[in-house]
């Protein structure tokens, strides 16, 4: 299986990137999907995702697992109810996020953020993401995200399960022109893991 690493710091940054577009409706749920888009867009044009981060199929949709629990701690903190089990990714979060109180908390940025961790590719990808998605409701994100076959190959209605591993494998699944990417990418893993070296 394709696996990449987690960056915090970038996932951070395209974060407060995001945020910076003042999206209306930016919550948890939202930022979720916005990043999950984010990510498949960027391995389908240039082979790696942008955060890193692993996703789980979720009834609410497809979610990158770390980012979730570490945007639900921010949460716990910045609402004051409690900070107990809190990672420290998400205690930094929350020196950088303000809650807007409502139905479901809204994220406001309270920096700017640190462009020099995204690449030229990354920011091209967000903006990109952030105009074609950012002002949809989140109903009309969940029902593209749904859709879409990395989600429907894993998810399985009525499972007793309400958690699924994605795989990258399948991010290519709605663009079969990009086969011949992913098999690069593949045999670049691959290289990789038997000899420490990507190749060039």
């Amino acid at each position: 299986m394709l696996k990449f690493t987690f960056d915090f710091e970038k996932t951070k940054a395209a974060l407060l990137h995001l945020a910076s577009k003042n999206l209306p409706e930016f919550t948890k749920y939202k930022a979720v999907k916005l990043l999950f888009l984010a990510d498949r867009e960027h391995l389908l044009r240039f082979g790696r995702p942008i955060t890193g981060d692993s996703y789980d199929a979720l009834p609410y949709g497809p979610v990158p697992a770390h980012v979730l629990t570490t945007l639900g701690g921010m949460e716990t903190i910045l609402s004051e109810e409690g900070q107990l089990q809190v990672t420290p990714d998400a205690c930094t979060l929350a020196k950088s996020f303000a809650l807007e109180v409502g139905e479901y908390p809204t994220y406001r940025a309270i920096e700017a953020p640190d462009l020099e961790q995204l690449s030229e590719s990354d920011i091209i990808v967000l903006d990109k993401i952030a105009a074609e998605f950012g002002h949809n409701s989140f109903r009309a994100i969940y029902d593209y995200t749904h859709a879409l076959k990395a989600y429907t190959a894993v998810w399985r209605d009525g499972a007793t399960r309400r958690k699924f591993p994605m795989s990258f494998e399948d991010f290519f699944l709605d663009a079969p022109e990009k086969i011949p990417m992913l098999e690069e990418i593949i045999e670049d893993q691959a290289i990789r893991d038997a000899f420490g070296v990507v190749r060039v």
